[in-house]
């Protein structure tokens, strides 16, 4: 018989996003749990609220399904006498094992005749069992911003302070960090706070909800767009997002709409966005994205006039905080304040952000001379790197961290910077995520680069752990932000020589954590045409023969991506997988083939494939030479049908050795001119055929 499990873990407040890890991280791991336990069920869902975690299983099985487990014991010959009948090793093997000798089995294992025994395993009930799987779940999660609340060390987001778990009308005992199930929840803690005991699994549901408990997520974010609806009723536009970080904070949303004092007048569209987000307010913005002089709130169950004059009042002090902030700010320009970042210290080693700043600039000059950019562009970024961190130092962005870039690019323009300039200080934080917009000039992409290589370089060569998911210092993103620029601007830097210099610039200088940081880069990289779905074997190939120019890497899957779309991928690439295949068979046989003699030809197919080499190597390796891959994949369109046409009468493998060995010298003269592309042999011809 099947029925509803329903667990609730009641919390002290719950962080912001913890959505996110729930459905990402806890789930898999749990399903993961639940299916090594043999535990069937028809649905997972779970839920979130500020105070609550709710875990839903629609129609579970009582107990677990049955487990057939094989038990091997000594060789068959070893088990048997001379006519044949179980020996002594026999009967103990069924004696240890509780077993009767007739039920011995004889099962291969390994190659081998083994005796076994074949049991089944009867499946517990899944109120003996549930405590140890959530357990287990809970045990194999690296909760982040965890809190360690119980003397053995127990972490989870926040204390708990109920659980409750009903497997149909019965209580299930959990027991975690020291807090037992009881059979009881609560209502909303403002609108209904009592205790609430629930008959069964629907009975829990029915109750919460009829408690002011809206548990599922889902209808409290659709609560909040109908509730924004209702009260504007005009064309007025919102960041949908901004409901996504909302939804977690409040278990009854009620919105309402607070105003803007007279004085946010004059003052930036993002300091005021930043101003309302910090109250965890909507702002709000006609057809042209100006900002409107209201904005919406959402509260917990209650909103009326004292609610909403206190969040105006709060919302006019930072604004006077602000006017305040801009006016002391601008009592000296942007440049002035460089200096000043000599008194803000970076990290215990690697000294302040001056410091940093200083370290940056060099490994700006060092991009810019490899990417031979004229002197004005130079200028420019040299300009750029004695601004853009300045803004850390204003009071500003002492009290709006989150406007770091922002306040920067605000105080260059009111200082009459050129565009270039101003926007770079911004835009040199850009992509914060992956697909994010990229920076729009060069100097600002070259500024973005080299601070992410100085950030990689420092923290890594610091010894800073990235483990799955566990990425506390961005890494991965700084990482992936720098591949995407690269590409987007096509830049032609020499990654390896980037990185090594990058560590002569901090002195840490060293062969292993410079082929560590690559790695990780190449990682990275690799991450971001996985996301695209570009297969394994393309991917191998690629970076095989080119692992230090990322555009390249770029250019070269692009233009094999194109063959395929065009149909042409079996036409191009399943000749020269062929090839590189045989060469690949000969090096792991340890044929030695030595060099290539135009004499030993015989047949007339690999006489005429020599004759199609010769005429078409050198247009080949020019088009390679030139970077014309989209090109250079064309032409190797010519070569299927001698190719093709020496596989079929052309027998290489032959007993005479120096025919054998020529041939293999022919096919690698043809491997030569397309492995500087991508080796072949990495392909799988089924890649191939998937794609056909």
């Amino acid at each position: 018989m099947m029925k509803d499990l329903v667990l609730e873990i009641g919390v002290e407040d719950l962080p912001s996003g913890i959505g996110e890890y729930l459905e990402k991280i806890f789930i898999p791991i749990f399903k993961s749990s639940l299916e090594s336990e043999r535990i069937d069920y028809k649905e997972l869902k779970i839920f979130y609220t500020p105070r609550r975690i709710i875990i839903f299983l629609k129609d579970m099985v009582e107990k677990q399904k049955e487990k057939i487990v094989e038990i091997f014991g000594p060789p068959l010959e070893r088990s048997l006498d001379q006519n044949g009948k179980w020996n002594e090793v026999a009967k103990k093997f069924a004696e240890s094992n509780k077993t009767k000798l007739k039920d011995l089995k004889i099962l291969e294992r390994k190659g081998k005749k083994v005796l076994s025994i074949v049991k089944k395993e009867k499946g517990q009930s899944v109120e003996k069992i549930f405590n140890r799987i959530i357990n287990e779940t809970l045990k194999h999660l690296e909760i982040p911003r965890s809190m360690i609340w119980s003397e053995d060390g127990f972490k989870f987001f926040r204390p708990i302070r109920y659980i409750i778990c009903l497997y149909g009308e019965k209580l299930i005992p959990v027991e975690i960090g020291k807090i037992k199930s009881k059979r009881f929840t609560w209502g909303h803690r403002i609108l209904s706070d009592k205790k609430i005991v629930p008959k069964d699994t629907t009975d829990f549901f029915d109750k919460i909800l009829k408690n002011y408990v809206i548990f599922d997520q889902e209808l409290r974010k659709g609560m909040i767009i109908k509730e924004i609806e209702k009260l504007l009723q005009d064309k007025v536009k919102y960041d949908f997002q901004l409901i996504e970080r909302i939804v977690s904070l409040v278990e009854y949303p009620i919105c309402g709409i607070c105003n803007l004092p007279e004085s946010y007048k004059g003052l930036p569209k993002e300091v005021l966005i930043s101003i309302i987000l910090n109250v965890k307010g909507i702002p709000l913005f006609d057809n042209n994205d100006n900002l409107l002089p209201y904005f919406i709130i959402v509260c917990d169950g209650i909103f009326n006039d004292k609610i909403k004059e206190n969040y105006e009042k709060v919302v006019e002090s930072k604004i006077e905080d602000v006017n305040f902030f801009i006016d002391r700010d601008s009592k000296k320009p942007l440049i002035d304040y460089l200096s000043e970042l000599k008194n803000i210290v970076y990290h215990p080693k690697f000294g302040t952000i001056y410091d940093r700043v200083e370290r940056i600039r060099k490994i700006c000059h060092f991009i810019s001379d490899s990417l031979n950019l004229d002197l004005k562009t130079k200028e420019r970024i040299n300009l750029i790197v004695s601004l853009f961190k300045n803004d850390l130092a204003t009071l500003m962005v002492s009290e709006f961290p989150s406007l770091q870039g922002i306040i920067g690019r605000i105080y260059a323009e009111k200082d009459g910077y050129e565009e270039v300039i101003s926007k770079s200080i911004e835009q040199h934080y850009l992509p914060r995520f992956q697909g994010d917009k990229k920076p729009e000039f060069i100097e600002s992409a070259i500024v973005s680069i080299a601070d992410r290589i100085e950030i990689l370089c420092s923290f890594i060569s610091e010894g800073a752990e990235i483990k799955g998911d566990q990425d506390p210092l961005g890494l991965k993103r700084i990482a992936t932000g720098m591949v995407e620029i690269i590409w987007d601007k096509k830049f032609e830097i020499l990654i390896e020589g980037l990185v090594e210099k990058t560590l002569e610039i901090l002195d840490r200088k060293d062969d292993r954590l410079k082929n560590i940081i690559l790695e990780f880069i190449r990682q990275r990289t690799e991450n971001l045409l996985i996301s695209e779905g570009i297969k394994p074997g393309l991917r191998r190939a690629v970076f095989s023969v080119e692992k230090d120019n990322l555009y390249h890497i770029r250019k070269k899957v692009d233009a094999v991506k194109e063959t395929f779309i065009k149909g042409k991928g079996e036409e191009i690439l399943v000749p020269f997988i062929r090839v590189a295949n045989m060469l690949k068979q000969a090096k792991e046989r340890k044929i030695v083939y030595g060099n290539f003699d135009e004499k030993l030809l015989i047949e007339d197919a690999e006489k005429q494939l020599f004759k199609f080499y010769k005429e078409n190597s050198e247009k080949m390796e020019k088009l390679y030479n030139e970077k014309r891959y989209k090109e250079f994949l064309e032409g190797m369109t010519k070569w299927k049908e001698p190719i093709d046409r020496f596989f079929k009468e052309v027998f290489v493998m032959v007993e005479d050795e120096k025919i054998r060995n020529n041939r293999l010298s022919l096919l690698e003269l043809i491997d030569k001119v397309f492995n500087k592309f991508a080796d072949f042999s990495y392909i799988p011809l089924k890649e191939v055929e998937n794609v056909k």
